[in-house]
């Protein structure tokens, strides 16, 4: 790369700073081949610029950081010229299209640009009218990825206020958005949760990205507008192996559910019910966070479990090191073979663990666990519903249970518990229900 003249700007002084990570930037979104010629030629026309030779618009100025986010937004828009460049090419030449089908924009096209600055404008005169704790925690909320415990502790309130500041933070962003749209005579919407939130920016916005000149909303904007999105369930007795865009993949077990977003500058994954287990491709300048109640999972690269139970969260990892923050802010690291089960009231401890995620496999193992959690567990994977009666639900099980055998378990507990079990009738014509109970 070409050093910088005695008289370059701090623009040209933060691109030469910035040019490797600007190179993988951009690599992910043209490719590793063209991201170093496309990052040499935008030197080049800032070079050219800085000497009069372009009459390119000014960077903007502002706080520490508005050049390095101009620069981002430089690549960001080059890298997408040059993808709808090379498909309207492939276009040009593709026989076996369709005639008269439009092609698939890739971005918006240049003449719409003016009109969507003006939408994200309408965004920041939004954000600045929000009172300034109800902004602070929005933008560190969708900025910072800073956990709504965390926000709570740091401005004294609870997590509740926090949810209802981000919240209502969406809702007038929304708003000047609908605005924008002319949208002036529609109904408000109807309370949604924050991923519907995010989706309804999305559609109201109707791109998948554009760089602008304020740094805080173009930071913003990246973290808004994911770049990848989708929702996995799983039903009774079903795995799912779901292969992610940046090369991890996401293994779900039965009657599961989690949500996928990636996002510009991070990979975040919210575990909604049942169990996941993860091979995390590394990614230094993009961490994967797995949320699961008020749990959070961090990682850069490495494969792991996180199971949502009754009233806890379990994390164990089958290789690298995890790092693992609970709603109280208290901060976990774990290594290979170890397990933490996060429970309230309960001292967290680290513990050995000789196979993670053995239902992957065909297997669950149980240390001591009460039998009502035995039967949950199972419940995933039977059709036939299951129930403890209380007094035997605290009786502790130790071993290994086969999955496709865990109807013949059941009915052998006699032998090893103080218990019953047998199949009874809840209604007619249902099936029926097999009952544990203690015996006397």
């Amino acid at each position: 790369m070409p050093a910088p003249a005695s008289s370059s700007s701090s623009l040209l002084s933060t691109f030469q700073d910035s040019y490797h990570e600007l190179v993988r930037f951009v690599a992910r979104r043209a490719g590793p081949q063209a991201a170093r010629d496309l990052v040499h030629d935008a030197w080049i026309r800032l070079a050219e610029r800085q000497r009069g030779e372009s009459d390119a618009p000014a960077a903007p100025d502002g706080p520490p950081g508005a050049s390095r986010a101009y620069l981002y937004a430089v690549m960001e828009n080059i890298a997408i010229d040059h993808l709808r460049h090379g498909q309207r090419t492939a276009e040009r030449f593709d026989t076996s299209a369709r005639e008269g089908e439009p092609p698939s924009p890739l971005s918006p096209d240049v003449a719409d640009t003016h009109s969507y600055r003006q939408a994200l404008a309408a965004v920041e005169g939004a954000l600045a009218q929000l009172p300034a704790r109800c902004r602070d925690i929005f933008l560190a909320d969708r900025i910072a990825g800073a956990s709504h415990a965390e926000l709570a502790e740091r401005h004294g309130v609870s997590v509740k206020t926090v949810e209802r500041e981000v919240m209502r933070a969406m809702d007038s962003v929304e708003a000047s958005l609908r605005r924008w749209r002319g949208d002036t005579a529609a109904p408000a919407p109807a309370p949604a949760p924050r991923t519907g939130r995010r989706r309804a920016l999305s559609t109201l916005l109707g791109m998948a990205g554009l760089g602008v000149g304020s740094p805080t909303l173009w930071l913003a904007w990246r973290q808004w507008m994911p770049q990848y999105q989708v929702r996995l369930a799983t039903a009774t007795g079903r795995l799912l192996n779901q292969p992610l865009p940046d090369g991890s993949t996401l293994t779900l077990d039965a009657s599961s559910r989690a949500e996928v977003d990636f996002y510009a500058t991070r990979r975040q994954v919210r575990l909604l019910a049942g169990s996941a287990f993860f091979a995390v491709a590394r990614d230094t300048e993009r961490p994967f966070v797995v949320q699961a109640a008020d749990v959070q999972v961090t990682v850069l690269g490495t494969r792991f479990e996180v199971a949502l139970e009754d009233d806890a969260v379990l994390v164990a990892v089958d290789a690298g090191r995890v790092q693992v923050r609970d709603g109280s802010g208290a901060r976990h690291e774990l290594g290979a073979g170890q397990m933490l089960r996060l429970a309230p009231g309960q001292t967290a401890a680290v513990q050995t663990v000789a196979a993670v995620a053995a239902w992957r496999e065909g297997w669950l193992d149980f240390q001591n666990t009460p039998l009502a959690e035995v039967a949950r567990r199972l419940e995933r994977y039977s059709l036939q519903p299951l129930r403890v009666e209380p007094d035997a639900a605290a009786l502790p099980v130790l071993g290994r249970v086969r999955i496709a055998a865990a109807q013949g378990w059941l009915r052998m507990l006699p032998r090893t518990l103080p218990v019953s079990v047998q199949e009874e009738e809840q209604a007619p014509g249902a099936v029926r229900t097999l009952v544990i109970r203690r015996r006397s």
